[in-house]
Parts: structure tokens; sequence; C-alpha cells
């Protein structure tokens, strides 16, 4: 260990403040998560979770393979237990917030009374992808604090064998509650697998065991093999924005650098508020000045084991996940270039530089600023959600929907009781003309139809930086 990572670790408060300062952090990401929670489903993925509370059928897609087994069992029973699934959600979301704090924190070696390690809490606690994550109806923010919990117990530097077992029993559990997070795991798990070689396989086995065994008994082998072929060939081959089926290169890394840089941080992209710009120039200051003395921090070889898995599950989500249309796959890559950012900015805290000091003081205050104004946005309902409101209040027996079939989905699940007309191209939109008559009404959501003239036509919006699915509908009336 050098000067440099000596200087990361100078303590600001007492050692035997040191749990009391984890027990304030899990409070303000509990109580915080817990404020901002929402109550309505923003989107069709959040749509399968939800009804997952209330019937967990595979076959169903309630919700869609892998079916997130452990996820939705730890839901269902705060669900049961508090009456909300709302509140469920967030509540996993604030411990899962916490958990990954901590691990992170663990892994890097470092204190929480450390400037790095203060640095690095807030970071996370305001990180506005985590945020959004932690109150939103998905399985991402538990999967985050398991394979950093994973991460954590298999790193190289523990020598007991039952700690780095319980590693990779975590790796296994990881399985059950975000699947695609697992090829970021494989490099720390390469690393750890020769010590004990057996051991550890039949811990990982065993962490796969514990869920997969109930699932295939709840399920039955046959119905959930056929929803794992149909869902995987959709994924990749069909609508899961993959490599397969968004093939410019050239818009999936521009999408992907967006994700990390304005989703997941708050920082500037065309078209956002003047403050994120501020949050940008505030962290380029930073990084600037420190960048030689970043370089010379020595990384241990655990650290080295979460650098190339941060690669690995890069080049994963690039090829195999849908960048394009969906910001949330990079999460797990965001709690590592949180800590980078935190070692850059505790060394400003130790410079006499006033300037730097301000960059630092300005990029926390909008940072924060940025993410608040964000989640508070994220409680008022989604375009997709205020399309539901609007038609559930003229909702009538002549009331006849066309639309994409999982805009139909999303409407019909949530018991709006109308005639669904669903529209795949441009010859069922050029049908709809046959359908108009005086005697029903005709809602077209998407797209007008053509040489008809509505009665009445309305465009719904949502921050596409809250959720980037659908934030623009309109609805025109016939």
């Amino acid at each position: 260990m050098n000067h440099h990572h000596l200087t990361l670790q100078t303590p600001l408060l007492r050692k035997s403040q040191h749990y009391e300062v984890w027990s304030v952090v899990l409070i303000l990401c509990v109580g915080s998560r817990l404020l901002t929670t929402i109550y309505y489903i923003e989107d069709l993925d959040s749509l399968r979770f939800a009804l997952s509370m209330v019937d967990y059928d595979v076959a169903k897609f309630q919700p869609h393979f892998p079916a997130y087994p452990v996820f939705c069992f730890i839901a269902k029973l705060i669900y049961a237990a508090t009456g909300s699934y709302a509140l469920a959600f967030s509540l996993i979301g604030g411990v899962s917030t916490f958990l990954t704090i901590y691990f992170l924190c663990k892994l890097a070696g470092l204190k929480n009374t450390s400037s790095a390690g203060l640095i690095a809490i807030i970071l996370l606690m305001l990180n506005p992808l985590l945020w959004l994550m932690s109150n939103r109806y998905m399985p991402d923010a538990m999967g985050v604090a398991c394979l950093s919990a994973s991460l954590y117990f298999t790193a190289a530097h523990h020598k007991k064998s039952r700690i780095v077992g319980l590693g990779f029993f975590l790796a296994g559990i990881l399985g059950g509650i975000r699947l695609s997070y697992l090829p970021m795991l494989i490099p720390a798990l390469i690393v750890s697998l020769p010590r004990r070689t057996l051991r550890h396989t039949v811990a990982g086995l065993a962490g796969f065991t514990v869920w997969l065994l109930p699932l295939i008994l709840l399920t039955g082998w046959d119905t959930l093999v056929k929803a794992a072929q149909s869902q995987s060939q959709g994924h990749f081959l069909e609508f899961g924005g993959t490599i397969a089926s968004e093939t410019n290169l050239l818009v999936r890394a521009t999408r992907l650098l967006e994700s990390l840089w304005a989703d997941g941080f708050g920082l500037y992209w065309n078209g956002r508020n003047i403050v994120t710009a501020c949050t940008s120039v505030a962290l380029a200051a930073i990084l600037a000045a420190n960048w030689g003395e970043i370089r010379k921090i020595k990384r241990s070889d655990v650290m080295n084991a979460c650098f190339i898995g941060c690669i690995v599950y890069l080049i994963w989500i690039f090829c195999f996940q849908n960048v394009v249309h969906k910001s949330r796959h990079v999460l797990p890559l965001v709690p590592f270039l949180a800590l980078f950012l935190a070692f850059a900015c505790a060394r400003i805290v130790e410079r006499r530089n006033r300037i730097l000091k301000a960059a630092l003081i300005l990029l926390v205050l909008c940072y924060g600023y940025v993410t608040l104004h964000l989640v508070i946005q994220h409680k008022s309902p989604t375009a997709i959600a205020q399309i539901h409101q609007h038609l559930s209040a003229k909702q009538s027996d002549k009331l006849r929907v066309a639309s994409v079939p999982l805009i139909s989905y999303y409407l019909a699940s949530q018991g709006l009781q109308a005639v669904y007309l669903p529209i795949r191209d441009r010859d069922d939109l050029a049908a709809l003309h046959e359908n108009l008559d005086d005697a029903s009404d005709l809602v077209v959501i998407g797209s007008p139809l053509e040489g008809c003239t509505p009665k009445a036509e309305k465009t719904f919006y949502h921050n596409p930086y809250v959720n980037r699915m659908w934030p623009t509908l309109s609805l025109y009336e016939y």
C-alpha cells in the first residue's frame, strides 16, 4: 500500500463512531426510498412484477423468465406484512442501496470515517439511477447488492474458505435475483475457485438449487422450459434489443455512453438542464486536477478482478442487452465508477486549493439537486400511466382501443374494459378506417389515422431520464 492510498484513508471521525455512521446510512437509505415510493405502474416490466405479487405465474410471464424467484419471494413476504407491494419494493430498494454501499466500501478497504469513504457513501446514496431503480418495481437494485456482497466474500484477501464459499453461494443466489448480472462475477470467481475447487463449486450449486428446485416444483419442468425458450428467443433474436435486432454499433455505443454518463450520474447530455452542465464541468475539473495522483494508486488483486469483471459485463450488455432503449442495464457498473470518482474527490479534501474545493462543493450540490429533481418527477405518472388514468376516467361500453399489443396488455392487465384492436403494422392501421362509426368511441394510441381528423388529440410526456420507456405517447380520439 503506497502513500497515496494511506492519504485517502485519513480518518475524519473517531473509530468509535464507525457503527453509528453505518446506522445513519441505513436509516437514510431506507427512509429516503420509502419517502419517494411510487404508487402507479410505470411501464410494462414493472407491471409484470406487480402482477407477480398477486399471482406469481411464469407461464403468464408474471414476471417474465428467468422468473426472479428470490426477489419475488422476499417482496411477497414484505407485501404480506405491509399490504402494499409499492412499499415492499421501496423497502427492498433502500436496504439494497445500503448493502451496496457497505460491501463496496469493504471491498475497496474504505472506512466510512475516511474522506474517500464518506464521499463514496454520498455519491452512491444520491446516485440518480440507483435511487430510481430502488423505487422501481424491479429487482435491479437488489441484484447489485447481492453482486457486491458476492464480490466481497469471494475476494482474494479472505483466507477463510467458508467465507469465500459464501461468495460462491451468493453468486448462485444472484441467478434468482438478476441472472444477467452473473457475467460480472466470472473473473472474481475464477480467481477464487482453484483454492477449494470442490467446496466452492458445491457452494455455488447450492445457491442455485435453493431457488431453482422450488421454481421447478412450483411451475413444472415442461412449463419452465417452454417459458425459457420463448423468452430467450425473443430476447436475443427479436424484441430484446440485442445486437441481433439492433445492429447499428454506433447507436449502441452512443446510447451505452449516454446511459453511463447521463442516466448513471446525472451529467449533461443534449437537451438536459443547465444544472447537469455545471455538474459535468465541476467533475471534469476534479478529474483533470487529480489524474496524475489517481494513476499512482495501487489496485489490489481484488480490485483488478472487479475491473476485469466490469469490462466483461460491459461487453456482455453491449452485445446482448437492450442498451438502446433501457438505461438500467448499466446499473452494476455505477458503484465502481462512483468509487473511482470518490478517490478523485477525496484528494481535493486534503488540498488547500480553494478553487478545487469550490468545484467539489458545486459537484455535490448539483449532483444532489439533479437526483432529487428526478426522484420527485418519478412520483408523477409516466406517459403510459397517464393514458391509463385518462381512459379510465372516460371508460364506457363503447370504448375501443387501438395500439401495439404491449400497450394493450398494459391497459387490459390493469382492468381497463375496452375492445382492443392490435396494431402490428401499417395494414392494421389502415384497417381501422373500416371500424369508424358513430356508435362507438375509437381511441388510437401512437399514430393518427391517415385521412381522418380526430375529434380530440392529446400528447402525454415524462422525463426520459426518469424512464426511457415510451417518454412521449400521443392519443387520438375518433
